[in-house]
């Protein structure tokens, strides 16, 4: 196996041959039953994996004392460069096993796509329901990464991608159809990237393409449903975020997909980028204050070097941080996609600086629309992905996110 992990002062590289290339030095030779363990470890990065798996792995079919296992694993930190303090590799869960707490990310075959953290789950479920279903759609806010998910799901059924987001009108979309048509029964995946601002007229084609074919199976992504017959709907959510706290440890944080990525990518753009236990609180709160959202953290991590921990984080609070680096554009499209009712309700609920009922979203006097538009103007901006809705103890309870709120604050002061 070849696998690749990222950690704080450079990769290193599985090779074949019981190698180990590390911060790009020579290669290391390892033994083969390190080399072992190091893959399962890696394999499952951020999980425990007990002592009985890693010896069944290492040792298949022998019965081993567990101090092999344990020269090995000193062996590995060894040629890890592993120090005193806490492990920034390998730590051990006493009595249970251990646990790699470095992120990794595999090789892909050249091209556009990066790894996808966090999105195993997501893409293996739309893959599932593209064998029960013609029409799936990936529904999300901006940012939260719909397009890596379809093209991956495309990378695994050999579909088509067809890119809406520069299109002002859907002409597109018959050309393409006859272009993945076969006379075969075979299904013919064609995925419809960046559908909201066409919302529409995308609808109308793909009921007709459904209609009219039995071998096209359609994957759109979209800030909204199209809301056709037959439509199966996928909400992408942010990705995992650890639970706010003011003692996180840096293994403790690099066990959620969000923190994984702002480090890969503050690493990749500056190579002493490390996280450790004096800054992984604020990396973590970083990433609560980007929603989770991919594309935000990307674009924060990769000013890290240049600002530190504290200093990004600073910049996030006066929001000056968000408007430079993260996605005003995005939500700036989005809300110019809102009828002018829809944008005076967005700017209402920019007062709520936290989770608000639909009894405290009616309470809000104002000019414009009334207490039965604000309500079905809420189910509006939830449909759009401007607003979260989630069930607590039976009442509903809406959120906009952080990013979305400093856009529409800013639109609502002096200029």
């Amino acid at each position: 196996m070849t696998a690749l992990a990222s950690f704080a002062f450079g990769p290193f590289l599985l090779l074949p041959g019981q190698q180990l290339l590390l911060d790009n030095r020579e290669p290391v030779r390892i033994g083969r039953r390190a080399l072992d363990l190091l893959t399962v470890l890696v394999r499952r990065h951020g999980e425990l994996v007990s002592k009985e798996e890693l010896l069944a792995e290492a040792w298949p079919g022998l019965r081993v004392e567990e101090g092999n296992l344990k020269v090995n694993i000193a062996a590995l930190r060894r040629v890890l460069g592993e120090a005193a303090g806490p492990p920034r590799y390998i730590a051990t869960v006493v009595g249970r096993g251990y646990r790699f707490v470095a992120p990794v990310r595999t090789p892909q075959a050249p091209g556009p796509a990066r790894d996808i953290l966090g999105r195993d789950e997501m893409i293996a479920s739309v893959v599932r329901d593209l064998e029960r279903a013609r029409l799936v759609t990936i529904v999300g806010p901006g940012g939260v990464g719909k397009t890596r998910v379809a093209v991956a799901v495309a990378a695994a059924l050999g579909g088509k991608l067809v890119d809406l987001t520069g299109e002002h009108h859907a002409s597109r979309i018959p050309v393409a159809v006859e272009s993945v048509r076969e006379t075969s029964n075979e299904k013919n995946l064609l995925v419809l990237d960046g559908c909201e601002h066409l919302v529409g007229a995308v609808a109308s084609h793909a009921d007709h393409v459904l209609a009219s074919t039995r071998t096209v199976t359609l994957l759109a992504t979209s800030r909204e449903p199209l809301c056709i017959r037959g439509e199966r709907v996928r909400r992408l959510g942010a990705l995992g975020l650890p639970p706010r706290s003011e003692r996180l440890s840096a293994c403790e944080a690099l066990a959620f997909p969000a923190v994984q990525l702002f480090v890969e990518r503050a690493i990749e753009a500056c190579g002493t980028f490390g996280l450790d236990d004096t800054n992984a609180t604020g990396v973590a709160e970083i990433c609560h204050r980007l929603d989770g959202l991919p594309l935000a953290i990307e674009r924060v991590a990769a000013h890290v070097g240049a600002w530190g921990v504290a200093g990004t984080l600073e910049r996030i609070d006066r929001r000056s941080h968000l408007s430079e680096c993260a996605l005003t554009a995005t939500v700036e499209a989005s809300y110019a996609l809102l009828s002018p009712d829809e944008q005076a309700i967005l700017r209402r609920l920019s007062g709520f600086a936290g989770a608000f009922t639909l009894q405290a979203a009616r309470a809000i006097g104002g000019d414009g629309p009334g207490p039965s538009e604000v309500v079905e103007g809420i189910a509006a901006l939830v449909a759009k992905s401007l607003l979260s809705a989630e069930s607590r103890s039976g009442e509903m309870h809406y959120r906009m996110t952080h990013l979305v709120r400093a856009y529409v604050l800013g639109e609502t002061a002096p200029r």
